[in-house]
């Protein structure tokens, strides 16, 4: 990958972190089978301790599952704290990037995890009840993991 041009604006790993654990939706970027770009904005979890993201889909597949099949790498964005400065033609923003390999998680075990942490990140308050929820539509879903390699932050702060 290319140095990031404006270091001035790099974030250290930890604003980067921070920005995937607070973020409300990211964007998943793809490659179609033909080599065409292919995005999608997606709630997610990020498991820390994993290094990972954990996002969910049908079961029924659609064009994120056969490019995700066809090559497993992928690039995941969280932009965040935007203002528009329409005197400075300008924007503050905060965002992340984490790239990495992407898995269709196969282990029931694993599954109800990656939904529980959807489930404690989106529904705070509803555990109890989620977890009933995740019994009932484990089988229904896919759970798709990013396990990140790399990721880079970099923010527009004043």
């Amino acid at each position: 990958m290319r140095e990031m041009r404006r270091q001035d604006r790099k974030l250290e790993a930890e604003e980067v972190k921070d920005i995937l654990k607070r973020g409300e939706y990211g964007v998943l970027a793809t490659v179609t089978p033909d080599g065409l770009p292919y995005s999608i904005p997606m709630s997610y979890a990020y498991d820390e301790e994993e290094n990972a993201i954990y996002l969910h889909c049908t079961v029924e597949g659609g064009q994120k599952i056969d490019n995700i099949s066809a090559n497993p790498h992928v690039c995941f964005t969280v932009v965040s704290e935007t203002e528009v400065m329409a005197e400075k033609f300008a924007t503050k923003y905060w965002s992340a990037n984490a790239m990495g390999e992407i898995i269709t998680v196969k282990d029931t075990e694993e599954k109800k995890k990656g939904l529980f942490r959807l489930i404690r990140k989106y529904s705070r308050g509803f555990e109890e009840k989620g977890l009933k929820y995740i019994d009932s539509a484990v089988d229904k879903v896919n759970v798709l993991k990013l396990n990140i390699s790399s990721m880079s932050g970099k923010a527009r702060k004043k």
